[in-house]
């Protein structure tokens, strides 16, 4: 069979699997937008009304038809974790009583296993027990280095990766290690990333020596998920609602803040369900030194999507993203991909009013810390 059209059969029957739209570009059917530890069914409601789909929480029959009344679906633990205590019996018990409730999206084979030193193995043995058992369901794991997914990748339907790095890392450390776990993952492979909506202090033991402890800002929160999108990720996760001592009920300003980011997210659905197109990444820093981020990266990172489906918000198009992963203000240069324009043509930033002169030739724009710019939509012969 020919490479490339065995790679989208995959990449389609990946997407019928999971049911993510954004590994389909230009459907509509489900993008996963979550939210981890909602233990509560009487938080439910309100997850929901944020715009979130997709929570992790108890896994029980209860807690499943509560998920469904509000319209969510659950990334549920099968009673069991794999690794050296797996139990083999409450994973069958569960995935008898569960696999089949129309809120069941995924069963959680193990938390952070490279973290934890789970052997790849036992991964494996787990996830291939659960497919004895004839569940529907797809698999899933989270990762803690992107570039494990070369031991873990393929030992799970789908692969998450959790980077909190506020404060005491560069931002730019999770636009590196989505890129990593991408490149071991393969195009295909669905991707999500788990991004931090917490502060370190209610875990600070795993920090030791930190003490600059705080949560993510709204600019920090909307350029994580927008460098999430930049490298490929086909859905979002967010940690976390009520988790240890964190309890997302007694920081309204995070919680505001999330809330407004997943709003976004939603009103630019066709984006974040886009299609990744290559593009030869023609740019440049009038100032030298601000070329780089702390991961020795550009510190502006770039992606050219295509939009086939768009909506009142996001027409259909081409459009580019930019997405300053620093805390320090940019001027960033760059070059259109080639799509059909007249020369001097206004370039529209998307959701602001404004538009940056360019046309064909080069376009010239500022970048306040973590800032974000989506330019279009341009018009495209194919």
């Amino acid at each position: 069979m020919e490479p490339a059209r065995s790679g989208r059969r995959r990449h389609w029957w990946w997407c019928l699997l999971l049911g993510l739209a954004g590994c389909a570009p230009g459907s509509h059917r489900f993008y996963p937008l979550g939210i981890y530890s909602v233990p509560n069914t009487n938080d439910l409601a309100l997850v929901r009304a944020a715009g979130f789909n997709l929570v992790t929480g108890p896994t029980s029959k209860a807690y499943f038809d509560a998920a469904q009344a509000a319209g969510l679906r659950v990334l549920a633990a099968p009673g069991t974790a794999a690794g050296p205590h797996f139990d083999a019996a409450r994973a069958r018990q569960s995935v008898a009583a569960l696999d089949r409730h129309p809120a069941c999206w995924a069963w959680y084979l193990c938390d952070e296993p490279d973290f934890n030193h789970v052997p790849p193995a036992q991964v494996r043995q787990a996830g291939r027990f659960l497919k004895s058992l004839d569940a529907r369901r797809p698999t899933a794991l989270t990762l803690f280095q992107g570039y494990d997914a070369l031991d873990y990748g393929g030992l799970a339907d789908l692969v998450l990766v959790d980077r909190y790095p506020i404060p005491w890392l560069p931002l730019a450390n999770v636009g590196q290690h989505l890129r990593q776990a991408r490149l071991a993952l393969g195009p295909h492979q669905p991707l999500i990333a788990v991004i931090q909506a917490f502060d370190w202090r209610y875990d600070a033991r795993l920090l030791p020596g930190e003490s600059r402890f705080r949560a993510p800002t709204l600019a920090e929160l909307r350029c994580m998920t927008y460098c999430a999108l930049a490298e490929r990720a086909n859905g979002l996760f967010y940690y976390a609602y009520d988790a240890g001592g964190w309890r997302m009920s007694e920081h309204r300003t995070t919680w505001e803040a999330l809330c407004q980011v997943v709003r976004e997210v939603q009103a630019r659905r066709p984006l974040f369900e886009a299609e990744h197109r290559w593009w030869a990444r023609d740019y440049a820093f009038p100032e030298r030194a601000q070329a780089f981020n702390a991961a020795l990266e550009s510190s502006v990172t770039t992606a050219w999507l295509r939009v086939r489906r768009g909506n009142t918000e996001v027409p259909a198009g081409h459009y580019l993203l930019a997405v300053n992963n620093t805390d320090q203000p940019r001027t960033f240069r760059f070059r259109l991909p080639a799509a059909p324009a007249r020369d001097g043509a206004a370039l529209p930033v998307l959701g602001e009013a404004r538009a940056l002169e360019g046309g064909k030739g080069w376009v010239q724009d500022q970048f306040a810390p973590y800032a974000v710019h989506v330019y279009g939509p341009r018009a495209a012969a194919d």
